[in-house]
C-alpha cells in the first residue's frame, strides 16, 4: 500500500506540473494573440477634404485622413438636438458630419490607430484662435466623465474604466465660461484650482503624458456640464 500511495502522489504531482505547464503555455499564447490596445491621440487643424466616410485635416502642413464610423462622436452645437430629433421622428434623416463641419473649418480630431488606419473617435469644431492658443503638448488623450477630483488629481471614467491623472500648476483647463471665471477669481485675488472650474459628472477631454506611475494631465477641456 505504501508503494501504491507513493505512485499516486508522484502521479498527482506530475499532473499538477503538467497542468501548470499547460496553463503557462495557454497564457503565453493568449498574450501573443491579444492585440495591443489602440492609444488615443488627437490633432488640430483645418479641414481640407470630406468624402464619404473620411475627413482630411492638415496638421502642421501635412494632410492626415481619418475614417469616420457610426461610433464616431460629433461634439458641435446643435448636433445632439439633431440626433435626438432623428431618433424621435420616423423618417427624419440622420444628421451628417457635413451638416456641422465644413471644409476650411478648424477641428479637433481624437482618434485611434486601428490596423494601420486612423479612426476618428471624436470630432469637434474649434475656433482658429483656439488652435493657436493650444498649450497641450501631449500625444495622448482620453474622453470621459469625471468621477472625482481634487486640487492635485483627477479621476475620469472612460470606456468603463477609472483613470487617474496628476494635476499640476501647469495643467491648462479650458472650456466655455472657464476663462471668464478664471479672470474673475484672479481679479479678486483668489486661487484658481481645478476644483473651481470642474465638477463630478462633467464630461471632459484629458490631454496627458506618461512618464510616472500616474499619467500627468497637461490639459483638461470641459466638453459638457453635468446635468443637474
Amino acid at each position: 500500500m505504501p508503494v501504491v500511495f507513493g505512485w499516486r502522489a508522484a502521479n498527482k504531482e506530475d499532473c499538477m506540473k503538467r497542468a501548470w505547464m499547460v496553463t503557462v503555455v495557454v497564457l503565453a499564447v493568449a498574450m501573443l494573440a491579444t492585440p495591443a490596445l489602440a492609444q488615443n491621440k488627437w490633432v488640430r487643424g483645418p479641414v481640407t477634404a470630406m468624402a464619404g466616410d473620411t475627413i482630411t485635416v492638415t496638421v502642421k502642413g501635412v494632410a492626415e485622413t481619418f475614417k469616420v464610423e457610426p461610433a464616431t462622436q460629433l461634439i458641435a452645437r446643435g448636433a445632439g438636438t439633431a440626433a435626438r430629433e432623428h431618433q424621435a421622428e420616423t423618417g427624419k434623416p440622420a444628421p451628417k458630419l457635413s451638416d456641422f463641419v465644413k471644409v476650411g473649418q478648424n477641428v479637433e480630431v481624437h482618434y485611434k490607430v486601428v490596423n494601420g488606419a486612423n479612426v476618428a473617435t471624436e470630432i469637434r469644431p474649434i475656433a482658429a484662435a483656439d488652435e493657436a492658443a493650444s498649450a497641450e503638448a501631449s500625444a495622448s488623450t482620453v474622453t470621459g466623465t469625471i468621477v472625482s477630483l481634487a486640487v492635485d488629481s483627477l479621476v475620469v471614467k472612460a470606456d468603463g474604466k477609472d483613470m487617474k491623472f496628476v494635476i499640476t500648476p501647469k495643467t491648462r483647463v479650458t472650456g466655455t465660461g472657464i476663462g471668464t471665471k478664471a479672470r474673475e477669481l484672479a481679479a479678486a485675488g483668489k486661487p484658481t484650482p481645478v476644483t473651481e472650474f470642474l465638477k463630478a459628472d462633467d464630461r471632459v477631454a484629458v490631454y496627458f503624458t506618461e512618464g510616472g506611475a500616474t499619467p500627468t494631465a497637461t490639459g483638461v477641456r470641459l466638453l459638457q456640464r453635468a446635468v443637474k
